[in-house]
């Protein structure tokens, strides 16, 4: 899992060429029906907080389950966000949690707000760090739309939900 959130701290790092372009007009939209980039990063850090939030009680029932086992597991996800565009035409709704509310600008101020991502991330990446890969690989989650991800995909997933959000903003740039 530690190459995965590598993966999503170098994402990240590379976004900041797109965040100078951006400097002092994080929160305003660039089209009327897409997010602003400060949006976007609120819809991350929710992300990001709720699947945390999740995985408080998930993680230590799920531990119960664990066999010790050489069982083979997937250590990749695939880009569900992109398949869904091309099966569906439209892109993902979120679902309404992971939805920035109205004015979240009045509330957080965007470098307040890349700090709070930050440190979700940094909280989560603990709280998974005690798990061996064979136990992350055996955890699965309920998700039919990711395809019943484990643990580890979970992780990757996570960097290609904000890699598919920072390639949007590099077309918009």
């Amino acid at each position: 899992m530690r190459a995965h959130f590598h993966k999503i701290y170098e994402q990240r790092n590379t976004m900041k060429d797109i965040l100078d372009l951006y400097k002092g007009k994080e929160w305003h939209r660039i089209h009327d029906d897409k997010w602003s980039l400060g949006e976007t990063y609120y819809h991350l850090y929710l992300l990001i907080k709720w699947f945390r939030r999740l995985n408080i009680f998930y993680l230590p029932i799920s531990k119960i389950f664990l066999k010790n086992s050489n069982q083979i597991y997937l250590k990749n996800s695939h880009d569900i966000y992109s398949q869904y565009r091309k099966t569906h035409k439209k892109p993902m709704k979120a679902p309404f949690i992971l939805i920035p509310p109205k004015n979240i600008e009045r509330k957080i101020s965007f470098n307040q707000l890349l700090l709070e991502l930050n440190n979700e991330t940094l909280l989560f990446e603990k709280m998974v760090a005690v798990y061996e890969e064979n136990q992350a690989g055996q955890i699965k989650f309920p998700d039919p739309i990711a395809h019943y991800p484990n643990l580890i995909q979970s992780v990757d997933l996570i960097g290609i939900h904000e890699n598919h959000h920072f390639q949007l903003y590099r077309t918009y740039a």
